[in-house]
């Protein structure tokens, strides 16, 4: 992998930045942020995001995806003006892996990486280029811990829309992923 990131913040304002419960823990212990602080719900008018039903939450004003909070303007809110994350050795393990899509096979092991698609269709402008290389060990595993934590979000996810009754909230799903103070 040669790809070196421009500090642009391109990817940093346009697309939704999926969250796992791991991401979560990460952010809040980093941040010292409530949880319900860095997270907004979003709906899928308000995403790009196709997805399957599992990547879903059900709750009583319909599903949504749960995803880092944004500023009014659109950016991050760990964005600075200088381009800069600010909870960078915590930052959710999507940004770890952009702008690279990870490509598993049959039985979810990690085959091989390519360019992201929000990058080749130009979704997201964003200014790399090809420089220093990531040793390849080095990427694998973040694939492979980018993967686990989606498959283990992924189930909770699962879990959560089987058993939830109607007129669960944010606050519920929040305590369902083991999160104690929301506001």
């Amino acid at each position: 992998m040669k790809i070196r990131c421009a500090r642009c913040g391109n990817c940093c304002h346009e697309p939704l930045i999926e969250l796992t419960h791991h991401d979560l823990h990460r952010l809040a212990q980093y941040s010292r942020m409530p949880v319900g602080k860095l997270i907004k719900l979003y709906a899928d008018t308000e995403t790009e995001c196709n997805g399957t039903d599992e990547d879903w939450i059900k709750l009583s004003y319909g599903r949504r995806k749960i995803g880092l909070r944004k500023k009014r303007n659109g950016r991050c809110i760990f964005l600075s003006d200088d381009m800069r994350c600010g909870v960078y050795e915590a930052r959710p393990m999507s940004c770890r892996i952009f702008p690279v899509d990870i490509l598993l096979d049959e039985d979810n092991r990690v085959i091989g990486f390519e360019l992201s698609d929000i990058v080749r269709k130009k979704f997201v402008n964003c200014n790399h280029s090809y420089g220093k290389a990531i040793p390849f060990k080095n990427f694998r595993r973040t694939a492979r811990q980018a993967r686990d934590e989606s498959e283990t979000y992924r189930e909770k996810v699962r879990r959560w829309n089987e058993t939830s009754p109607d007129g669960r909230n944010k606050s519920d799903f929040l305590a369902f992923l083991g999160f104690e103070t929301v506001v």
